[in-house]
């Protein structure tokens, strides 16, 4: 099983009415994360969202062409991002999820944005569908374990 700690994102601006006045940060779960192209090359990101409501996992465009990834014909599908549409490319990668105690590493199909997200997002397709996810809120901690139907390898 991966776990990782909830980690502080600074709020800009006054927080919300459904915070309190005083709070300073928001918690997230964020994960660390390396994809890996079809020659070898990678990339690791310190910080990707781990997001249970995001229906793809996305990561920047830039980085397909450095890992060499071939991306698909564009499908017409596209990410909305403060309004403004982005296409998404899809290109199929290795993804690989590690803690302190284990590592997974396995294929994905995941999507490619020039959207210009603060984060790299892991959702659905192309990572949580292979894991059961536990937010555990009061702990400020997620857990990932690998479900049956996860198509790599577990260290």
């Amino acid at each position: 099983m991966l776990q990782y700690p909830y980690q502080p994102v600074p709020l800009v601006g006054t927080p919300p009415p459904s915070i309190p006045l005083d709070t300073t940060v928001r918690w997230r779960p964020f994960a660390p994360v390396t994809i890996i192209g079809p020659t070898g090359i990678s990339r690791r990101f310190q910080r990707a969202l781990i997001d249970s409501g995001a229906d793809d996992s996305v990561f920047p465009l830039e980085i397909a062409a450095r890992l060499h990834v071939v991306l698909r014909p564009y499908t017409g599908h596209v990410l909305r991002w403060r309004g403004q549409p982005y296409e998404l490319r899809y290109g199929d990668v290795e993804l690989e999820l590690s803690d302190e105690d284990s590592s997974c590493r396995g294929t994905a199909t995941v999507c490619f944005s020039a959207a210009p997200m603060s984060y790299r997002i892991l959702g659905h397709a192309g990572c949580l569908q292979f894991f059961d996810s536990t937010f555990r809120g009061a702990d400020l901690i997620v857990e990932l374990e690998p479900n049956a139907s996860y198509p790599g390898s577990i260290a």
